[in-house]
Formats: C-alpha cells, sequence, structure tokens
C-alpha cells in the first residue's frame, strides 16, 4: 500500500480507534475517523474514502446496519470490527455487505494482511453490489487459469496436464472461489457462507465445525490436484486465515 489512499474508521473505543489510526496511518493512509454511526456516515459521503473500518456496535446505531446504508452509496472496501468470533455473528457482516471481519483484540500485522488482501481485490462496481454468495456460474463468465491449472466456469469443468479432474460440486465451487478472488486471502468464514455450512445438520454448528468441514473438502481437493500443502502449486494455506493462490 504505497499509494496514498483514504480510510474512515468509524468506531466507539478509544484503543481499537488509536490502534486502527495508527496502523493505517503508517500504511499510507489518509485517515479520517468517527465514534459513531451517524458521523461515520457523513464522512464517508464527504471524503468518499478507499476503505471503511466499521464497529459493529456503535453508540447511537447498529454498526451493521451502518454498513447497510454505506453500501447504499459507497463501493468503498469495508472491514467490520467486532469482538465476536461467532459464525453467526460473521455471515451477518458479510450480509451486510463487509467484504472482511476481524475480531478484537487487533492485531497490526493481521490487520495489515486483511487489508492488503482486500484492496488486491478488484471492486465490481455493479448497482446490485455483487456478493461472495452469489451462483458462481452467474458470477464467473470467462475460464480462468493458473500454473497450468485450467477451470471452466460454465461448464464446470477443470483440467490439468490435459486430464479432467473429478471434482465433487463442493470441491469445484472451492476452487473457483479462491480462483476468482486471486492473491486475496479468502477467509474460512466466506467459504463457509458461500457453501451455506450453517445449515448443516440439526440446529447451527460452531465455528470450528465448519472449520473443520471446510479443511476436510480442501484436503481432498488438493490430493486431487497432486498439491503438496507444505510446498503448495496452486492452495496456499496462510494460517489462522484462510487461503489463497501461490
Amino acid at each position: 500500500m504505497n499509494d496514498r489512499r483514504v480510510v474512515v474508521v468509524i468506531e466507539q473505543d478509544q484503543e481499537v480507534c488509536a490502534l486502527l489510526c495508527a496502523t493505517l496511518g503508517d500504511a499510507g493512509f489518509e485517515v479520517h475517523c468517527s465514534d459513531n454511526g451517524e458521523a461515520g456516515l457523513a464522512l464517508v459521503r464527504a471524503k468518499q474514502p478507499d476503505t471503511v473500518t466499521l464497529n459493529a456496535v456503535l453508540p447511537d446505531a447498529d454498526g451493521l446496519e451502518v454498513a447497510r446504508r454505506i453500501r447504499e452509496f459507497s463501493h468503498a472496501y469495508l472491514l467490520v470490527v467486532s469482538a465476536s468470533s461467532d459464525l453467526a455473528a460473521t455471515v451477518q457482516a458479510f450480509d451486510a455487505g463487509a467484504d472482511d471481519y476481524l475480531v478484537t483484540p487487533l492485531r497490526p500485522r493481521e490487520l495489515r494482511v486483511r487489508v492488503d488482501g482486500m484492496l488486491r481485490r478488484p471492486r465490481q462496481l455493479r448497482p446490485e453490489h455483487r456478493e461472495l454468495s452469489e451462483t458462481v456460474a452467474e458470477a464467473v463468465t470467462r475460464c480462468l487459469e493458473h500454473n497450468g491449472l485450467e477451470v471452466d466456469a460454465v461448464a464446470r469443468s477443470v483440467r490439468l496436464a490435459g486430464r479432467t479432474l473429478e471434482l465433487t460440486k463442493t470441491e469445484f465451487d472451492l476452487l473457483l472461489i479462491i480462483l476468482e478472488q486471486g492473491k486475496r486471502v479468502v477467509t474460512k468464514a466466506e467459504l463457509a457462507r458461500h457453501l451455506q455450512l450453517e445449515d448443516l445438520g440439526p440446529g447451527r454448528p460452531r465455528k470450528v465445525d465448519t472449520d473443520r468441514v471446510i479443511e476436510v473438502h480442501i484436503g481432498n481437493l488438493r490430493r486431487k490436484l497432486g498439491d503438496d500443502a507444505r510446498s503448495p502449486k496452486w492452495l496456499k494455506t496462510v494460517r489462522g486465515l484462510g487461503y489463497t493462490l501461490t
């Protein structure tokens, strides 16, 4: 992030706000801060930032409702900050228009990685604000290629070294999501949301359960690709975050 960029920080906790402002300022951002939702919305309108960080809990409004209102007029990358690590809270944030989700206490290095990842993701300027939860065939209409791996999203086929790989629907969707996001780290929560894993089994599974489901599918996908997790050619694990391309 060498270019000068603009970020609006909407955060009621003074310590968290100070950390966000210092870290993002050091990363080259012009930082504007607000401690409540209404003033934050006004700042986003006035400053037209590249990025917005937003606490899920604000003194004057529901943070996720503020996120929805931001999405009515802004294409800024939106990072929701929350004290909750619950999968349901994460899914709600993405449903409200978030691009990523961070749980407090914040770690400056992870914050930088997450923001870097968002900024590497091309922003799709469409009225409906395309979300990761759209069907893959609708969201992607081209063939993708990475290190000799060829994926046809429309035909839902995968070819490697001249042969067609037999993938399950879930394995194919996981592969296509990660390819579509490029070098951006895709979190396990995002993958679970896209695959609707919160609906698996009776009741609502714990986050660790959905993480394990994702890990099993990724392991099967790697086996079919002949990929080594220790020295990957296609799918790289970012410990504590998710997956990205090598």
